[in-house]
């Protein structure tokens, strides 16, 4: 909650999430486990349980935030809200927002629903993990830790492939990469009693414990392709959770303070409302809470946290209250909501509510090109995405659109050309990354970006390579990690040099796609907001070419001189009149802050139609 209202302070807070998986798994399993033990486990008051417990506070909380959306978010938002309403109705958030958004993307942060996603890889565990712990229980009884270690040991490892091979959104969002945090609660729930720490030791390693916490929140690792971020607080975990009673006192007593006892009490609601209140409000403001707005907004989390735990938690986890009457309870309001999200999505997210103007501009948000998971497939530092290539196979590309998301966003502009020619063709990204390898981000991007470029090079049939990238950097590394600076371009424009004599001497022709001006803040988000409530605005809706010019055109007229490279020239169309525009005719050609909208691609085809004829001379 902390580092959702301020980051700097707390750069690894959103490591809380980790620390709660093994929390649970190891209370959940510790009660299936003694249950199992005593063979009086039932699936059914088992599942019972979970929907007293997870449903009805949820249920109240999507209530208030889609009475909250339809007055307050545009019709863009919306209508992405009503899907992630029906995404979490059936608990998979987590899914939906893995192939919506990136989570800390300027784009996450007004999604209010965003939060569910942990929920959903809890409840997705707790769907199958019962059922293997029962059977381990039945059948292996002395071997159920061993079970879970190994189950727990797979998943950390297709955590790690994950991210080795670029595929850090699943990792974070889908249960198979999550599941050994949950194993490792489980761990602790099944451990053989004799091998729990005591006396000194557990003194020790509970302080141990503490050192790791604290660490992995104000220190968190640099993401790894072999060791995950989360590692330190789930081991920092593990150690208070079995040293808890054996271990030095000091930890127990501060965690035994009543406020925090409180705030454990309240915890699940607390984690309910803290993020719509976040989002609502900073979606309303335009902007960042000050610190009266922070105060007022930790006022309102904890108020609507105990009141929902006072007056719906508590009396659902009653037995008094019968489960048929829950059931009943909980299901009409699970259809209520999604008929609410269903009429949403019907309605167009109610455009009428606001200026058209706001409206229209808002259309363009989260239209970034996505690749259809069908379309992935594995190949040099990562994956590539299918675009017109029926087979799967990266072999039977003939055009290669490689770079990173500015490569991926003129892919639905590319795969058209290809097949209407009848030519086959890959996009191959890797984001955050450049695709030079002499000149780089950093130096795992440089590691990418080598693998990539290898890869291509041994495509058979491939004859054509286009380039897509950001250019706008202010500092560089070379392939020794020396900082270049690169204000004038000219780090840059030398990678890029290298790069395309390397394709040439393979063969390949080379089209180079160069740099749009972009706005450096969430067009199509912030200007309709501003319009729709009435605030100022904050931002000029476009800048003089000559300011554009001044950054790119030394690279710009260099690449245009090189008689071996096709230039696509986008700016020619931002720029048409002597102004860079980020808004033409009241739409938005950005679906964020630096990536073109889906509605504005359709400007640059007949570029990339001429830079593909192979007969004409550029």
């Amino acid at each position: 909650m902390l580092f959702h209202l301020e980051r700097r302070g707390l750069r690894g807070g959103y490591l809380g999430v980790d620390m709660f998986f093994v929390l649970s798994g190891y209370l959940i399993t510790a009660i299936i486990y003694r249950e199992a033990q005593a063979r009086q486990f039932s699936l059914r008051r088992f599942y019972e349980r979970r929907v007293r417990r997870i449903m009805p506070a949820l249920l109240l909380v999507l209530a208030a935030c889609t009475f909250v959306a339809a007055a307050v978010l545009l019709p863009g938002d919306l209508i992405g809200f009503a899907r992630s309403l029906l995404a979490t109705l059936v608990f998979g958030a987590n899914f939906y927002f893995w192939r919506d958004t990136d989570y800390f993307s300027p784009a996450a942060e007004q999604k209010p629903l965003l939060h569910i996603w942990s929920l959903g890889v809890e409840e997705q565990f707790y769907i199958f993990f019962p059922l293997i712990l029962v059977l381990l229980a039945r059948f292996l009884p002395r071997r159920i830790f061993l079970g879970i270690a190994v189950l727990s040991l797979a998943s950390l490892g297709v955590n790690i492939l994950a991210q080795k091979v670029g595929a850090t959104l699943p990792a974070f969002f889908l249960l198979p990469a999550r599941a050994w945090e949950l194993g490792a609660g489980a761990l602790l729930a099944t451990a053989p009693a004799g091998i729990a720490p005591r006396g000194r030791t557990a003194a020790v390693l509970s302080w141990v414990g503490v050192g790791l916490l604290v660490l992995g929140i104000l220190w968190p690792l640099e993401q790894s392709v072999y060791v995950p971020p989360a590692l330190p607080v789930v081991v920092g975990t593990m150690l208070l959770v079995s040293c808890g009673e054996r271990g030095t006192p000091l930890p127990n007593r501060v965690l035994a303070l009543p406020g925090l006892v409180f705030l454990g009490l309240i915890s699940y609601s607390l984690y309910l409302w803290h993020w719509p209140v976040i989002v609502f409000g900073q979606y309303f403001l335009v902007g960042p809470f000050t610190v009266a707005q922070t105060l007022m907004a930790l006022t309102v989390m904890l108020a609507g946290a105990t009141l929902s735990w006072r007056y719906v938690e508590r009396p659902f986890r009653d037995r008094a209250l019968g489960f048929p009457r829950v059931a009943l309870i909980v299901g009409g309001g699970v259809l209520v909501l999604a008929a609410a999200a269903f009429l949403l999505l019907a309605l167009r997210g109610l455009p009428g509510r606001f200026p058209p103007a706001a409206a229209a501009l808002n259309e363009a948000v989260g239209t970034n090109f996505r690749c259809a998971v069908s379309d992935y497939m594995a190949f040099g530092g990562s994956r590539a995405c299918a675009l017109n290539l029926p087979t799967r196979r990266p072999e039977d590309a003939r055009v290669v659109l490689l770079g990173n998301s500015h490569a991926q966003m003129y892919a639905p502009v590319v795969a058209p050309i290809l097949k209407a020619e009848g030519r086959t063709g890959i996009l191959v990204p890797a984001n955050g990354c450049l695709p030079s390898v002499s000149v780089n981000i950093d130096r795992d991007c440089m590691d990418t970006a080598a693998a990539n470029l290898g890869s291509v090079l041994r495509l058979p049939h491939a004859d054509t390579v286009i380039l897509g990238l950001n250019w706008d950097h202010d500092t560089l590394v070379d392939a020794q990690g020396n900082t270049l600076d690169n204000r004038d371009g000219r780090a840059l424009i030398a990678g890029l040099d290298d790069l395309v004599d390397r394709l040439k001497s393979a063969g390949r022709r080379v089209i180079l796609v160069g740099p749009l001006a972009e706005p450096g803040w969430d067009v199509p988000s912030v200007r309709a907001r501003e319009i729709a409530f009435g605030r100022p605005a904050a931002h000029a809706e476009s800048i003089p070419r000559q300011q554009f010019m001044a950054r790119f055109g030394a690279a710009l007229g260099h690449f245009g001189d090189r008689g071996d490279v096709t230039l696509v020239r986008p700016d020619l169309l931002q720029c048409p009149d002597g102004r860079c525009y980020y808004v033409l005719a009241g739409r938005s050609l950005f679906a964020d802050s630096n990536h073109v909208s889906s509605e504005a691609l359709s400007r640059f085809s007949g570029a990339f139609t001429a830079a593909l004829e192979p007969a004409t001379v550029h």
